[in-house]
Formats: C-alpha cells, sequence, structure tokens
C-alpha cells in the first residue's frame, strides 16, 4: 500500500509544479460588462466616470478597468511588484507564450496578442510594476 501510494505521488508532483499559476486571465474579462467581470473576479472596490467610460477598481491583482461602451477594454494590473521583470508575465495574465515585440530595460510590449491591440509590462525598480492591456480601442 505504501509502496503504491509512493509512486502516485512521485508520478503526479511533477506534473503539478511544471504548471504556471495565472494571476488573473485577462482573456477571460475583456469584452464583458462589469457584471460579467464582477463575477469573475468579484466585485469593484470602487467605480467612476471617466471620459472613455466607467472606470472600476477590483481587488485581484489590484486591476483597473475602464469599460469603453460597456466593454472592459482597457486593463491596468499592478499587483506585479513581486513578479520578475521578465517574457514570462504574460502567461500569469493568462495568454499563451510569445515573445515581444518590443522589449527593453524598461518596457515588454506584445502587439497584437490574441485578438488585442497590445499587452504593455512595465518595470518597476526591481520587479515588474504593472501590465497595461489595450483590448479594442486605442
Amino acid at each position: 500500500m505504501k509502496m503504491k501510494i509512493l509512486l502516485l505521488l512521485f508520478f503526479t508532483v511533477p506534473a503539478c509544479s511544471q504548471q504556471q499559476d495565472i494571476l488573473i486571465n485577462v482573456m477571460e474579462l475583456v469584452g464583458k460588462n462589469k457584471d460579467a467581470v464582477s463575477e469573475i473576479i468579484g466585485a469593484a472596490t470602487n467605480c467612476s466616470p471617466s471620459k472613455y467610460g466607467e472606470t472600476c477598481q477590483f481587488a485581484m491583482a489590484e486591476t483597473e478597468i475602464v469599460f469603453i461602451q460597456g466593454r472592459a477594454d482597457w486593463i491596468t494590473i499592478e499587483g506585479l511588484d513581486d513578479q520578475p521583470f521578465s517574457n514570462s508575465i504574460i502567461q500569469l495574465l493568462g495568454f499563451q507564450p510569445k515573445s515581444p515585440n518590443f522589449s527593453n530595460a524598461f518596457t515588454k510590449r506584445w502587439e497584437p496578442i490574441q485578438g488585442l491591440i497590445s499587452v504593455s509590462l512595465f518595470k518597476g525598480s526591481s520587479n515588474s510594476d504593472y501590465a497595461y492591456i489595450k483590448a479594442y480601442t486605442n
């Protein structure tokens, strides 16, 4: 019995440890209205009108979304301070792995990506600072 359990653990643990966690799945949010977004990442902590549409803050991953014409369009994710400034961030945001189209010491940009206009990652003092996603509107 012990041998079977140990073999099961041996074969299942490596598969789990190789999976990369997703901090927030951007593709699940884009194009959705505020109610649908709230069902996915929790209720907004604050909302206010802005020039382009309603802007709401969400606790999950310190996310801010501008709902342009009622749809999640511009998304800022600030909860990246403990993540390295690397190309793999794109996977933490729920995207397929891809090399950025532009990269320097302070910015990485993927454009277009999975039908969206762009994803930009900005460097903080030592790690990533925030990501800015433009889904449909420039």
